[in-house]
């Protein structure tokens, strides 16, 4: 069936239903197709023709009216030109010419003013011996609709997510909603509390509450911050403020109540906690001190009694520079502008003068008091006497001194006695060397054996003697490296320097990039040359095989030796940093037992720390830290 487009004139009714009016048909039947189609252009539900390839053939006067186009604009266009999502628009095309219907489908469609109304359509396609004539369209405005949907789905999601509990009971009490709130504040899942009476939430004593508030709501009256108890599911009995409102039906009939309980237990609390406090101050065992910003004293505790000497009635008016050291008078104006900006004063120590004329040394935490509306309006002041602890530091730094130069006597001492015996048993050890050579099997049997003990011990004496003067420079050494070294360049004169071990063990030494760091060149010479000395000295029955790494983390560099060799019992990864520690004999390998040591008094000299990390027969890995340059 064709459908003719209505004449171009604004008030032209349209010709749908005439055109498929016979010729023959009579003025009854003419007058029907007349009145139909006048409640069709008049009706109050939106409607229009579309044609199979978009174009809009006819609408009614509500359709025009819904998006504000004149018959002009309107009719005629392709209907993709008004939708807002091209893709919907497509998908109802499609869907209508594969004969489906649609009912309910949501769109968007853009109005003349550029406003976008929510529409919900219903649409057929009417053909005409199987032939797409046109589509029948009815598009309900469901703007309003969303907008109160979504306002709806807000609403509920903020009562969701309030902290407070948010229940509604209809006027018999009975509980209809729970919200989470009310969960975490009673205890109780929605599941268990809806259908249940309120009176389920009361108190024993207070069950009377529940009929007169809900005969309030029945009057349509408001309750508001209505203080009372209230029973958890696990028996415990909360402080709560409810504010109790009535719900009403479209006709404005009360039909329930919504409550709004906020859980006011730690707000008493905090007001009983502000009176335990004061009784706190009041007994408390360090003198606390109000004034105004003026330094004008406004209460004074009886620590402040004890400490001062002043009774309250003395000093309360007067100006805190009362108690302050003529030399350290100037410091209260700064504390007041201090507090007056809204800092906080910590741990300022200082010294005051009692009544009676005793310095006290004391540590002040002054903080700002503030009223109502967060304005400074004075200074809390906590003195506490600190003069016996002075004392005791004084005491504790006299004796430290003396510590100190024992113990510089002690290293001078141990210096000493390494680089003066050094001399002897060279000369032990280079004669006992003469007459093993002069009087080789000359002097029977054991002799040969007896001096070649002698001469081993000398030399393993002198090595002790070289490493424990290696340690002795070490500890005593006061200046902090003020350069960086390179750690890779160091590394290469310390391989050069174990040349001789490296090539009769078949070492293998290896390393990645290294930093530089901020250490003396001669203690990272030791700790690359003890570290790596070992994993040679230490090895297992395959050649050495030694790698050296280093990675920042955070503000250190970490740096790692690694080696194959014999490894080392967990038990022993502390004790082997002890002086003259040994794990084995001599007889199976050298050493004196200082070289841990060595190291791990450099890493502490620089600000790190050393450990190992090894099991038996699976090598060991040494680890030691020196902190980044600070910028």
């Amino acid at each position: 069936m064709n459908t003719p487009r209505h004449e171009t004139q604004h008030n032209a009714s349209p010709e749908p239903i005439g055109a498929r009016t016979a010729p023959s048909t009579s003025l009854t039947h003419i007058g029907e197709v007349e009145e139909l189609r006048d409640f069709l252009e008049n009706a109050a539900v939106a409607l229009h023709w579309v044609a199979e390839d978009g174009t809009i053939l006819w609408a009614n006067r509500a359709e025009l009216k819904l998006l504000g186009y004149t018959r002009d604009e309107y009719v005629g266009r392709n209907i993709e030109e008004f939708h807002v999502d091209e893709s919907i628009i497509q998908d109802i095309l499609r869907q209508l010419k594969n004969n489906q219907e649609l009912h309910g489908y949501e769109s968007r469609l853009r109005c003349k003013d550029g406003s976008i109304r929510d529409v919900s359509i219903n649409s057929s396609v009417y053909r005409d011996a199987g032939r797409f004539v046109h589509t029948r369209c009815v598009t309900l405005d469901i703007t309003e609709h969303k907008k109160i949907a979504e306002l709806q789905q807000r609403l509920a999601s903020i009562v969701e997510s309030s902290d407070d509990a948010i229940v509604s009971k209809d006027l018999n009490g009975v509980i209809q909603s729970w919200n989470r709130g009310a969960e975490r504040l009673f205890g109780y899942k929605e599941s268990e509390i809806v259908g249940k009476h309120i009176s389920t939430l009361a108190v024993p004593d207070r069950v009377d509450e529940i009929p007169n508030i809900l005969a309030r709501i029945t009057r349509g009256e408001r309750v508001d911050h209505y203080e009372t108890k209230r029973l958890t599911k696990d028996g415990k009995i909360l402080t709560v403020s409810l504010t109790v409102s009535p719900i009403r039906n479209a006709m404005g009939s009360v039909i329930g109540a919504s409550k709004v309980a906020r859980d006011i237990t730690e707000q008493k609390r905090n007001v009983e906690l502000r009176e335990h406090l004061a009784a706190i101050v009041e007994s408390s065992d360090d003198a606390i001190i109000s004034k105004d910003l003026n330094g004008i004293i406004q209460s004074w505790n009886r620590s402040a009694e004890r400490l001062f000497g002043y009774k309250e009635h003395e000093i309360v008016g007067k100006h805190i520079s009362t108690i302050a050291l003529p030399d350290r008078v100037d410091e209260i104006p700064n504390m007041l502008a201090r507090i007056a900006r809204g800092e906080r004063v910590e741990h300022y120590e200082t010294k005051r003068r009692a009544k009676d004329g005793r310095t006290v040394s004391v540590s002040l935490t002054i903080s700002p008091i503030r009223d109502a509306a967060g304005k400074i309006i004075g200074a809390s002041k906590v003195a506490r006497d600190v003069t016996e602890r002075d004392r005791q530091e004084q005491a504790l730094r006299e004796t430290n001194a003396l510590l100190r130069r024992a113990n510089a006597d002690l290293q001078h001492f141990a210096y000493s006695a390494s680089h003066d015996l050094q001399e002897p048993l060279r000369m032990v050890a280079a004669y006992s060397e003469l007459l093993r050579r002069e009087f080789a099997g000359k002097l029977g049997p054991h002799a040969d054996e007896y001096l070649g003990y002698t001469v081993q011990g000398a030399m393993r004496m002198e090595k002790l003697l070289k490493d424990l003067r290696a340690y002795t420079l070490i500890s005593t050494s006061e200046l902090e490296p003020n350069e960086e070294v390179d750690a890779g360049e160091v590394l290469s004169n310390v391989i050069a320097n174990l040349g001789v071990a490296i090539k009769e063990s078949g070492a293998l030494i290896t390393h990645s990039a290294l930093p530089r760091v901020r250490i003396h060149e001669f203690e990272l010479v030791q700790l690359f040359q003890n570290l790596i000395g070992n994993s040679i000295r230490y090895r297992s029955s395959d050649p050495p095989r030694v790698h050296v790494a280093a990675e920042q983390r955070g503000n250190e560099w970490v740096f790692s030796v690694t080696d194959n060799g014999i490894g080392i019992d967990s038990q022993y990864k502390e004790h082997i940093f002890g002086l003259f520690t040994r794990l084995h004999s001599a007889a199976e390998y050298s050493g004196t037992g200082l070289g841990l040591a060595i190291c791990q008094r450099i890493t502490e000299r620089a600000g790190g720390r050393i450990w190992v990390e090894s099991e038996p027969n699976a090598g060991s890995t040494f680890i030691f830290t020196i902190p980044c340059r600070e910028n």
